[in-house]
């Protein structure tokens, strides 16, 4: 089972990231923004700078995740987005031991009997010859090349918020591969626990693309999936047409679902 926790995170993020939004525009100290600023005017200079796509205050609240039980074929994904900090599982000095061994199986993999037959086969050979290679004192830094990308690993990454935003947007589109996809909406769900005022303008690409071209008030994905809103963008950054749109973000979202 894939877990994804937040473990660390910046305490008053949402505050840091308005004042130092409204720092940029105004003379006076630091402190007497940060003493004075309410939540009501931490949630506007925060919406301020998706207005102005002035996005440099973000990077100033960072998180930290633990996420176990993906695949390797995921975590090559997910190390790919370069802001950020990557602690992982090493298969060269942690042998791969049968009671840590695992795999993960596709859902369209499961669901076709003689595909499932097929993949457990290889599996079981694939460490087969692992263990083999490991009885004759090969190191451990050799014989994982005869691993499968499906064995599960586990990675601590830390992002600050831009990133997260950016990671959001290619990650949690329909286009992305299910996997990754389910880890994205995952993280995105440990954010808005704890700041919901930064993250809830977050989403796929489309709802980036919105929130900074739309007049007016930014738009959630929970307004998109509710039918609460209307795009304003002609088409999507896949060149999905607006109106098409929140039933793909549907769909993305479904993910969760699907590995219930």
């Amino acid at each position: 089972m894939i877990k994804v926790k937040l473990i660390r995170y910046t305490l008053e993020g949402e505050k840091l990231v308005a004042v130092a939004a409204k720092q940029s525009l105004s003379r006076k100290p630091f402190e007497y923004q940060w003493e004075r600023m309410s939540d009501k005017e931490v949630e506007t200079w925060i919406k301020e700078t998706l207005k102005r796509n002035h996005l440099s205050p973000w990077e100033h609240s960072v998180y930290t995740f633990v996420i176990e039980g993906i695949s390797r074929a995921c975590s090559h994904q997910l190390v790919r987005h370069r802001i950020a900090s990557y602690t992982q599982l090493s298969q060269r000095f942690a042998k791969m031991i049968k009671e840590y061994f695992s795999v993960v199986e596709p859902p369209r993999i499961v669901k076709n009997d003689e595909a499932s037959k097929i993949f457990n086969e290889a599996i079981s050979k694939a460490y087969e010859a692992y263990v083999r290679l490991l009885d004759l004192n090969i190191p451990p830094e050799d014989a994982r090349y005869v691993l499968p990308q499906a064995i599960t690993t586990k990675i601590v990454v830390t992002m600050n918020a831009r990133e997260l935003r950016h990671f959001f947007g290619l990650r949690t589109c329909f286009k992305a591969q299910w996997e990754i996809r389910y880890v994205a909406w995952k993280m995105r769900e440990e954010v808005m626990k704890v700041h919901p005022l930064l993250f809830k303008w977050t989403g796929p690409r489309c709802i980036n693309v919105e929130n900074t071209s739309r007049k007016g008030e930014p738009i959630t994905v929970e307004d998109v999936i509710e039918d609460k809103v209307k795009f304003t963008i002609e088409r999507c950054p896949e060149n999905m047409a607006k109106e098409q749109i929140p039933y793909c973000v549907r769909r993305s979202l479904n993910i969760i679902n699907t590995l219930k």
